[in-house]
């Protein structure tokens, strides 16, 4: 694991709505969460990798956290839980609110081919979905193991409103209008969205189509797939790009 060396004022403080100064605080605050980073690199490298695959923007997600106070936080995508740690920190900071998480472990092949690197995005032996969370962390975690499409909508159905939602997952366009469709009801305006669609991916045509039927900004976060909508309205989307 690397800490980020550059997380992304602008795209923070343009979800949130808020201030420069708000949003830089609330970055530095994540910054200095080094225990946990600590934490999770050692567990990481207790399985052997050099890497492991997961979100571009951790700093930028628990500054979402800590700025929104949300009640309720839906994350689609957990592999080894580096952003489910992060979002629950700054939940823990905030004394307040519960990280809803749904995952579908994948485990790595029974062979290999020599010399074939190991899949970043595959649960070790032995261990499950968000397994590097520390135990400290897992008060206002409800982890929820099996297909997204099936588990959004009972969330759907149980949650009075989701004030930010993390969708962290390969995708397919159909798929993907299915299953915000079946938290379109649960997610208010002043929500915020993050979507990951992979190193320099663009945002697909149904979700774009979703936040424009919504009327609010859609920011991408350069350098990354990752693309997020909130508190912003649309005529104010001018974030590099």
């Amino acid at each position: 694991m690397q800490l980020e060396s550059t997380p992304d004022l602008v795209w923070v403080a343009s979800l949130a709505g808020a201030s420069p100064r708000a949003a830089k605080k609330a970055l530095e605050e994540a910054k200095s969460e080094r225990g946990l980073f600590s934490h999770l690199t050692r567990e990481h490298r207790s399985e052997g990798r050099p890497g492991y695959g997961e979100i571009d923007a951790p700093l930028e997600l628990y500054a979402l956290v800590r700025l929104l106070r949300p009640t309720h936080v839906v994350e689609v995508g957990v592999a080894s839980g580096v952003s489910s740690a992060y979002l629950l920190a700054a939940l823990e900071k905030n004394r307040h609110g519960t990280l809803h998480s749904v995952d579908l472990p994948r485990r790595p092949p029974a062979r290999r081919e020599e010399g074939e690197p190991k899949a970043s995005w595959t649960i070790p032996l032995g261990r499950t979905s968000g397994w590097a969370v520390p135990f400290r962390l897992r008060k206002r975690w409800d982890l929820r193991l099996g297909d997204k499409a099936e588990v959004l909508p009972l969330l759907a159905q149980e949650l009075p409103a989701i004030e930010m939602f993390v969708y962290d997952v390969p995708h397919a366009c159909d798929r993907a209008r299915k299953e915000f469709a079946a938290l379109d009801a649960r997610i208010p305006p002043g929500s915020v969205v993050v979507v990951d669609h992979g190193p320099g991916g663009g945002l697909c045509p149904a979700l774009r189509s979703w936040a424009r039927a919504r009327h609010v900004a859609t920011f991408p976060r350069i350098g990354t797939g990752l693309h997020g909508w909130g508190r912003t309205p649309a005529r104010r989307s001018n974030h590099r790009g």
